[in-house]
């Protein structure tokens, strides 16, 4: 709260007077000013779960641990897709590595940049893999897409992002069960042979609704007609409980003055 009262002379010179719309104007200011990965993955959420897609068909997760790297934001609706960032502060020497992981485990696989960077980025992105660059104005423009990486996806990669009782649900459905329920070790080692016998399609399907499952929690709060655009990537990156979304829509549409004792 500290650190939003910066922005509250702002606030008041446009306008505005809740904590949501407060929040909104030190988005714009970090847009324009201080492009950090908050707003990459903010327009991400916005632009392709909120545009291309709906929050009520595709999923996001961010921070998704994928093999040895953990992709910024990973979506899900009919496909699996990974959106890796790198703002202007990072570098492109993990990437090789990054994309290595992403690209055995979800379909199609992205890289986002600034525009300024999208030359640079181009060379360091293998055949195949997508890329999008962030405009001034916040939209994102797709430099070059994303081709299916279905033929190079491993069952046994995808066990390994997955939970186990998603894993479980899984073979369920398809007719399959761990028999060593009283090992732990034994029934992980168990279903990780059972799931890696999987075809590709049959796995990656179940990891889709598994993945949409586990972001769906975020869909109600998400599409509240209070909550600031600017914080849709911090309702998919923090899990809440209906009590806590209540009391956070609410808290957002107090008034500053109020909220600061002012």
């Amino acid at each position: 709260m500290e650190r939003l009262q910066k922005v509250f002379p702002l606030a008041v010179d446009s306008g505005v007077r809740s904590i949501a719309d407060a929040f909104d104007i030190a988005y714009e200011i970090l847009l324009c000013n201080y492009r950090n990965e908050y707003v990459f993955k903010n327009a991400i959420v916005s632009k392709i779960v909120f545009g291309r897609h709906k929050p009520s068909t595709a999923s996001a997760i961010l921070e998704l641990p994928l093999g040895r790297s953990i992709a910024d934001v990973a979506v899900f609706n009919g496909t699996s897709t990974v959106y890796e960032i790198k703002t202007d502060l990072d570098s492109f020497a993990r990437l090789t590595s990054q994309l290595r992981d992403y690209r055995t485990r979800v379909e199609m696989v992205n890289v986002v940049v600034s525009e300024r960077r999208a030359a640079s980025a181009e060379r360091h992105i293998p055949e195949g893999v997508g890329l999008l660059a962030l405009r001034r104005h916040g939209s994102l423009s797709v430099i070059r897409p994303a081709i299916s990486n279905l033929d190079q996806m491993r069952s046994e990669h995808i066990f390994g992002a997955l939970r186990q009782g998603e894993v479980a649900d899984i073979l369920r459905h398809h007719g399959l069960q761990a028999t060593a329920a009283n090992d732990p070790v034994s029934q992980w080692h168990e279903l990780r042979d059972l799931f890696s016998e999987l075809d590709i399609a049959q796995a990656h399907k179940g990891a889709i609704e598994a993945f949409r499952a586990r972001g769906q929690s975020a869909h109600e709060i998400a599409t509240h007609p209070s909550l600031p655009k600017s914080t849709r990537a911090l309702v998919y990156s923090t899990p809440l409980s209906r009590v806590a979304m209540r009391r956070l829509v609410s808290r957002l549409a107090e008034p500053l003055p109020r909220t600061w004792g002012v």
